[in-house]
């Protein structure tokens, strides 16, 4: 049986492994050319393009009773049950809405700083400071590795990309002064290896 095939998903946790171990060993963060205005003493460390984003939250579904009565007796009766059924079926689907789940907020262009990630897509820019944010926890997404936090009086969010466990390096070292450990897949390192990617 031969190996499963070396996926973006295996390049991004050995790009971070091999990151967390440099900058244990006192290298620096990278620095690129910002994509956005950054602030005083801000610097850009990294773009990580497309991200998909999503937020946990739920609906507020707005539940409008109704009711609809129409002709004699039998009319009354028929008509009286139909709107009582299909109160109960809206009130029941806002219950289910306002009940939290994951969101897709669409894909954005991610700006790790060593201040903040700024979000950009649509138009729109979503900016989360470090020190306004929960630490940062790598997280599944829907399809592979995500990273997720919560920004004060906000919903949790999450950025789904091959590359989030670089970006779980990247702000760890800018917030805690030092790199993490990276949680790898089984056997990723000895398949890096026997494909001539690693050589630790």
């Amino acid at each position: 049986m031969s190996a499963p095939a070396w996926s973006a998903y295996d390049e991004g946790y050995l790009r971070a492994y091999q990151w967390a171990g440099a900058l244990a060993g006192g290298a620096a963060l990278p620095q690129e050319a910002p994509s956005i205005q950054l602030g005083p003493g801000e610097v850009a460390h990294a773009r990580f393009a497309p991200v998909s984003f999503a937020g946990y939250f739920g609906e507020n579904k707005e539940y409008r009773r109704g009711f609809l009565l129409v002709g004699g007796p039998v009319g009354l009766a028929l008509t009286g049950a139909a709107s009582i059924a299909r109160n109960s079926a809206k009130k029941a689907e806002a219950q289910r809405a306002a009940i939290p789940k994951w969101h897709s907020l669409g894909s954005a262009d991610l700006v790790v700083t060593n201040q903040r990630l700024v979000a950009s897509g649509q138009g729109q820019e979503a900016v989360f400071w470090y020190a306004q944010m929960s630490p940062l926890a790598m997280a599944g997404g829907a399809t592979g590795p995500a990273v997720q936090f919560q920004p004060q009086g906000q919903p949790p969010f999450r950025l789904e990309t091959p590359m989030a466990p670089m970006i779980f390096v990247f702000v760890h070292h800018v917030v805690d002064g030092r790199p993490p450990g990276v949680p790898l897949p089984p056997d990723l390192l000895d398949r890096a290896r026997a494909q001539g990617r690693y050589a630790g």
